[in-house]
C-alpha cells in the first residue's frame, strides 16, 4: 500500500533525475496539445523553460494560462512506471523577472559552474525582437499514481490520487 511519504520520495526522484516534462496545454477551441520542453524547477512550485513565442504551446498559454504538467521515466517496466502529474498556470516572464528565473534555470540544469558558464544565456536571448521567451507555470496541484486498488477497478487498473506535494519539500529532500 502506497503512503503519502512514499509518494513524495517518488515525487521527488523523478524531478531531481529527469530534464523534460511534458506540458500540457489546450487551444482556444480547446484542443488539447503536449509538447516535451527541457525544464528546471524551484522551491515554490515554479517551473521553468523556454520556447519560441510562435509554437503553438506559447500561443495557447496567451490565450488559456492553464496547464498540465507530467513528470516521468521513460526508461523503467511497466510495473515500475510512475509519474508526477501537476495542474497550474503559466505566462511568459516579463524582462524585470527573467535574471532570477534564469539563474534558477541555469543551475539546475548545469550545476557545473563551468559548464553553466558556457551554457546560460542573458535576459535578451528572450525578450524584445528575440523569436524565444522563458515561461514559468505555477503549479498548484500535485498527484501520482498509486499502487493502491483503484476505488471501483480493483487491481485492474493503475489510478492517480492527489497527494499534499511542494517542491520545497523536493529540494530537501533529495535522493541519494
Amino acid at each position: 500500500m502506497s503512503t503519502i511519504p512514499d509518494l513524495r520520495t517518488e515525487a521527488a526522484r523523478l524531478l531531481h533525475t529527469n530534464r523534460y516534462l511534458t506540458l500540457g496545454t489546450a487551444t482556444p477551441g480547446g484542443a488539447p496539445w503536449t509538447v516535451p520542453v527541457t525544464f528546471a524547477w524551484d522551491d515554490a512550485d515554479h517551473f521553468y523553460w523556454w520556447s519560441a513565442s510562435d509554437a503553438l504551446h506559447s500561443r495557447n498559454i496567451r490565450a488559456n494560462p492553464a496547464v498540465s504538467l507530467l513528470v516521468f521515466d521513460s526508461q523503467v517496466s511497466d510495473a515500475e512506471a510512475q509519474a508526477l502529474y501537476g495542474e497550474g498556470t503559466a505566462h511568459a516572464l516579463a524582462p524585470a523577472d527573467l535574471a532570477a528565473a534564469l539563474a534558477v534555470f541555469y543551475a539546475r540544469r548545469y550545476p557545473d559552474p563551468a559548464v553553466r558558464a558556457r551554457k546560460a544565456r542573458g535576459p535578451a536571448e528572450f525578450q524584445g525582437d528575440s523569436p524565444k521567451r522563458f515561461y514559468r507555470a505555477t503549479v498548484h496541484a500535485y498527484s501520482a499514481l498509486t499502487p493502491e486498488p483503484h476505488p471501483v477497478h480493483g487491481s485492474a487498473v493503475p489510478h492517480r490520487v492527489a497527494f499534499p506535494f511542494t517542491t520545497a519539500w523536493a529540494k530537501a529532500h533529495a535522493p541519494g
